[in-house]
């Protein structure tokens, strides 16, 4: 089965405000002063992790060209980049398609998490400085309005913002490379809308709670608040996921 690149929706208003002679990476702000490829990576990466392209959808090259206005090397190069990552996949004879998703990616993932974030915060109570603490606690607030995408989106930007300036506090740069991977990878699931029973007020408390255990430089129980805060949110999109799924695979079925 074969799907070309998913594009948003006629009334997207990020869709409606691009001229129609200026490419999608020509106009994305956070990465225009990058070079090409690396702008192509970004615009792609973004795509891929907020889900306007689905998991198993076919990346055509030809079209990316077409829309991105660039030329084959840069968009295999950052293509590249992308399955080094495990975001995209290519199969002989087929080509470039976005990495599946399932059940077990996410346990995965989520369990990844578990040991590795639970380590940073620990890391991050012995080593994190007094204002990356201060600074850490203003970060710790999250809001959502149920039944607001846009709201449901600052809350997850909020939220990997709050666990990479965690991770950032260990002072361990291949730490947070590792933690900033994993956050991104899970974005997907949490994009394609896992967002039912979401208590921004009690994920706010978690994040307050982490911060105090760092500020008391008490190691071990910043480790164990992060390590439960993480292996609960994975819990709870695992059983979201059989819903998600499923509504994902009738999409895919639509599309044929």
């Amino acid at each position: 089965m074969k799907y070309t690149v998913h594009k948003p929706e006629p009334d997207d208003k990020a869709t409606r405000s691009l001229p129609p002679h200026r490419s999608l990476v020509e106009l994305d702000p956070i990465v225009t002063r990058q070079a090409l490829p690396d702008r192509i990576y970004a615009a792609l990466k973004h795509r891929i992790l907020t889900c306007r392209l689905l998991p198993g959808v076919r990346l055509i090259e030809k079209d990316l060209c077409s829309e991105m206005n660039v030329s084959r090397t840069p968009l295999r190069e950052a293509l590249n980049r992308l399955g080094l990552e495990g975001l995209i996949t290519l199969e002989p004879y087929k080509g470039y398609e976005v990495a599946p998703l399932g059940l077990e990616d996410i346990r995965n993932l989520s369990e990844l998490r578990g040991i590795i974030e639970a380590e940073g915060a620990a890391l991050a109570a012995q080593r994190a400085t007094p204002a990356e603490i201060d600074a850490l606690s203003r970060m710790a607030a999250l809001r959502y309005r149920p039944g607001d995408r846009a709201t449901y989106e600052t809350y997850l930007r909020d939220n990997s913002a709050f666990h990479l300036a965690l991770a950032r506090c260990a002072h361990n740069d291949r730490l947070e490379s590792i933690v900033a991977s994993v956050i991104d990878q899970i974005q997907r699931p949490l994009y394609l809308g896992l967002d039912v029973g979401l208590d921004a007020n009690e994920a706010t408390r978690e994040h307050e709670l982490v911060v105090d255990a760092v500020r008391r430089r008490d190691s071990r129980s910043a480790r164990k608040l992060m390590r439960d805060q993480v292996i609960e949110a994975g819990q709870r999109s695992e059983r979201r996921w059989t819903d998600v799924g499923s509504a994902l695979a009738a999409r895919k079925r639509d599309d044929r």
